[in-house]
Order: C-alpha cells, then structure tokens, then sequence
C-alpha cells in the first residue's frame, strides 16, 4: 500500500514536470510563428510605403504630362486668338466680321476653362515633392525598423532552437519514467485543455457557519468528498468529473486535511 502511495505522488511529479516542459515546447513552437510574422509585419510596412511613393511618382509624372498637354492647348489657342483678332481687321463685311467676332469669343472662353485647368494642376502638383518627401521619409525609417526587427528576430529564433532542443532532450528523460497508456492520456488533455492538464486543487473557505469546498484549479468545479478523499489518500489519480484534467492536492492547496 505505502508503495502504491509512493508511485502516485511520484507519478503526478513526473506529469507535473512534463507539463512544464511541453508549456515550454508549446511557447516555443508559438514564438517560431510570431516571430517570423513580426518581421513580415516590419517588412511590409515598408513594402506599402514604397508602394505609396510609386503611386505617387506615376501621378507626378501624369500630371506633369496633363500640364505639358495644357500648356500646348493654351499656346494654340493663343495662335488662333491672334489669327482671329488679325483677320476681324481686313474682313471686308459685318457679316464676316460678326462671325470672326464669335469665333474669338468662343476660344478665349475655353482657353480661360483650360488655363483654371491648369491653375489647378499646378496646385496640386506643388504640394507633390513635400509629399513625396515624407513618404521617402517613412520608407527610410519603415526599412531602418524592419532592419533592427530582422536582427531581433534572427536572435530570438537562434534561442528558441536551443530551449526546443533542450526542452525535447528533457522531455525525452522525464517521460521515460511514463507508462505509455498513462502518457498518451496525458498527451490528450494537454491538447484539448490548452496546455494545462494537470492542476492543483485550491480550498474556497464558506462562511463561518458552514463548510468550504474544494475545487479544480482548471474549471473551479466542486470536487466531491469522496474526490477529495482519494486525493488525500493518494493511492489513486483522480481526474475532475468536469474537465477531466489531473488532480492533485499540495500545501498551497488550502483547507483542512
């Protein structure tokens, strides 16, 4: 009986240790996937600043041609101005000179339109080299950061390949001492309850005048007495009847046993 007693507590060590090392193993295996998204996260801000300064430099580039195309519109009908301001000064009758007149009107109005066109453009394209500025700006400082997280990142996987390592060499030692049916169980509830399979049962003290209950450090379930019992006597593993993790009772538990 004392030996049963003995196998038990030594059991639960084991798992309690085993846990610890697959928690380690569980956060290493996160990390190498944090990480490498950390510096993609780095690299593609500076991948969408550069993208941001090519848009803005082919809009650059369409309006200057906008503005160039304009400039021309605006000289032509300058030349047609003149032609027509020249010929209304030799026509020969009102009828030709009315039409002269009109013709005249009707460019210098839509040479007014072009030229407000141009105003506009020419706005616009003043504030471009500002702008351009800044984002070249925060594609230095996006390339600069994602070059410091590159470093930080090489180094953290650097180290997390040795704790993995380390932690497989422990976790091979440790669960050697694990009956294989007993380990795959273990395994399962490690799965499924997010890394915490075993767990410590706390002590919830009741008023005064009435009892207090133990609970499952998993879920907070009540045990019952005869859970309790068991686990005080520590010849057998008991499991919660809720979440079904591994029990197990220490002085941090609390209560009276």
């Amino acid at each position: 009986m004392e030996s049963e007693l003995v196998e038990i507590k030594e059991l639960i060590e084991t798992l309690k240790h085993l846990q610890k090392v697959d928690q380690r193993l569980a956060h290493c295996g996160r990390m190498k996937k944090f990480e490498p998204a950390r510096l993609a996260e780095a690299e593609g801000k500076a991948v969408n600043a550069e993208r941001l300064h090519d848009q803005l430099d082919a809009e650059h580039r369409e309006i200057q041609l906008k503005i160039a195309s304009i400039e021309l519109d605006i000289k032509s009908r300058d030349e047609k101005i003149n032609r027509h301001k020249s010929q209304m000064l030799t026509v020969s009758n009102n009828r030709e000179y009315q039409s002269l007149m009109k013709e005249l009107s009707l460019e210098q109005v839509e040479k007014q339109r072009v030229e407000e066109e141009l105003l506009e453009l020419m706005i616009k394209i003043d504030g471009f080299s500002d702008r351009e500025g800044e984002v070249q700006r925060e594609i230095d400082a996006a390339k600069a950061a994602a070059d410091t997280v590159r470093g930080e990142v090489a180094e953290a996987l650097g180290e997390l390949e040795v704790e993995e390592k380390a932690a497989l060499q422990e976790r091979e030692t440790v669960s050697a001492g694990i009956d294989a049916e007993e380990l795959r169980d273990y395994g399962r509830l490690f799965v499924s309850r997010n890394g915490v399979a075993v767990v410590r049962v706390n002590y919830i003290a009741g008023p005064p005048t009435s009892e207090g209950r133990y609970v499952c450090g998993g879920c907070n379930m009540p045990l019952t007495h005869q859970m309790v019992n068991l686990l005080l006597i520590g010849r057998k593993m008991v499991t919660c009847q809720s979440c079904g993790r591994i029990l197990y009772m220490d002085d941090e538990s609390g209560g009276e046993y």
